[in-house]
């Protein structure tokens, strides 16, 4: 895939502890999350879906109530991401775990969405957050993910009425 996104390797992206469990399951884990990367960030749904595990994906956001769990559910999600805040959520990671189950990620979320977030209207308002993401991956795929956040924080960033 030739992309504005082509050098996904998340040893390029972190800026902190980059650790990968000794295991060829857990190398698998980092190949899946870097061929998924590099299809969501260039806004490519055919390729993105090819990365994600056809028993009951999901996609999680539990700060703003965000459950999406079945693949045509996770890709009505990618194409509304698409639209509103294409590319990488995260500029650098600060610190990358990968071990035979998940890649485990710590960084700031850093996105302008232009329509909705977390089932929220922003309108083109910054987030900027701390985050952890959690990638769940079987079989070479990507299982879900799940994104942990201070809802608070981008309530407040977004002028959202629970805020």
């Amino acid at each position: 895939m030739s992309s504005a996104y082509s050098d996904v390797r998340l040893e390029d992206w972190v800026k902190g502890p980059f650790q990968v469990f000794d295991s060829d399951v857990a190398r698998a884990s980092v190949a899946a999350v870097e061929a998924h990367f590099e299809a969501e960030w260039n806004s490519d749904i055919e390729a993105t879906m090819a990365t994600i595990h056809p028993d009951d994906p999901w996609q999680r956001i539990p700060g703003l109530g965000v459950e999406v769990v079945g693949f045509d559910a996770v890709r009505a999600y990618y194409e509304n991401r698409f639209e509103s805040w294409p590319g990488p959520a995260m500029d650098h990671y600060s610190r990358v775990v990968a071990c035979d189950t998940c890649v485990y990620f710590e960084g700031m979320l850093e996105i302008k969405p232009s329509g909705s977030f977390g089932g929220r209207e922003v309108g083109g308002k910054p987030i900027d957050v701390p985050a952890v993401i959690i990638v769940d991956c079987r079989d070479g795929l990507v299982l879900g993910e799940t994104v942990h956040l201070d809802s608070a924080a981008v309530l407040n960033q977004i002028g959202g009425e629970d805020a």
